[in-house]
């Protein structure tokens, strides 16, 4: 299929779609972990209620792909997305923190860290071992 290829939609082995949720989940844990260094001057309360959101949002970028219960992975992931959206984006989200709000950076990683996975994820997983 033409219309696959050019989208970079095109079949992958099992091992490359592996490699590539490895490395998107290595590079993204390493700059949500920066991100997170970022907010250290925080009170303790909203620092907590961040990384608690930021854990499992993790949690579920990697249940996701592998979890019996996709669907219901993928409602949570977006939820707490969402969530996190609210939080650190929209206005509402300023009467939650008793400090200073963190700025939206941390929202854009984890962004694109699910849209990463969504692109390696929409690719098929070829049936035969590749040359």
């Amino acid at each position: 299929m033409q219309w696959r290829r050019g989208l970079g939609l095109e079949e992958q082995t099992a091992s490359e779609k592996r490699a590539a949720l490895s490395a998107i989940s290595l590079f993204f844990g390493a700059l949500t972990g920066a991100n997170l260094g970022t907010i250290e001057k925080l009170v303790l309360r909203d620092y907590t209620l961040i990384i608690a959101i930021i854990c499992l949002i993790v949690l579920y970028i990697h249940l996701y792909p592998v979890g019996t219960r996709r669907w219901s992975n993928l409602a949570h992931l977006l939820v707490l997305t969402g969530g996190l959206y609210v939080l650190l984006v929209h206005d509402i989200g300023a009467a939650a923190f008793h400090g200073p709000r963190p700025t939206p950076h941390i929202f854009v990683t984890i962004c694109f860290w699910i849209a990463s996975l969504a692109a390696v994820e929409l690719r098929p997983v070829a049936s035969r071992k590749a040359d």
